[in-house]
């Protein structure tokens, strides 16, 4: 099973990319038939182009496209880290959403497949983008949202505590949270593997979600 960790920050050495290592480290190594990759949109600067600013260097946005379109379709199940900007999502978030769509992808490389979102704040912010992405990222994507959510409030904090998700305090709270989630994303993707194929040529008949 592979499952693709998306951070949503454009910014380079984003915490959303600390956060993402923090998942891999503290859990998704240590699970089972589980093999995990990051998927840092700041090293993908071209794909701001996706949808037209006038630039001349197709190349690299088609060289960018291709490598992060291969990493989507070559996943079971995905984890988007996602900051909130000014209680918004990060324009490169929002772009590769728009990328996952049946033109765009030749395909639906997110279709059907399970997620789990993560809101991150440097205060007591998160939740906007985690009601952003579960009301807007399915549309035309056709993946399948997960019921649970976190939200990670003062993330410099946060990635300095040690891993204890068994105590009762806010922090271990959180890690409890993200933990639960991470274990039902990948029963979630185990199961859909069987039906996943027909319920994506059934989604190509209407692909933009109406």
């Amino acid at each position: 099973m592979n499952i693709l960790i998306v951070s949503g920050s454009q910014r380079e050495n984003a915490k959303s990319a600390d956060v993402a290592a923090y998942l891999q480290s503290n859990i998704l190594n240590n699970m089972e038939g589980v093999n995990s990759s990051i998927l840092d949109l700041s090293l993908y600067p071209f794909l701001l182009d996706h949808y037209g600013t006038g630039r001349d260097d197709l190349t690299s946005l088609t060289n960018n496209k291709n490598d992060v379109l291969t990493q989507l379709y070559n996943c079971d199940a995905v984890i988007f880290v996602a900051p909130e900007w000014g209680g918004m999502i990060p324009p490169a978030l929002v772009n590769l959403l728009l990328l996952c769509a049946n033109g765009s992808a030749n395909g639906l490389p997110l279709g059907h497949k399970p997620a789990f979102a993560i809101g991150i704040s440097a205060s007591s912010g998160g939740s906007n983008v985690v009601s952003l992405l579960k009301a807007y990222a399915a549309k035309n994507s056709h993946l399948t949202w997960l019921p649970l959510h976190a939200i990670i409030h003062n993330v410099d904090d946060f990635l300095m505590q040690e891993w204890n998700p068994e105590l009762s305090d806010r922090f271990s709270q959180v890690q409890s949270r993200i933990l639960v989630g991470l274990k039902s994303l990948a029963i979630y993707s185990k199961q859909l593997s069987a039906v996943r194929e027909e319920l994506v040529t059934l989604s190509k008949v209407h692909p933009f979600g109406q």
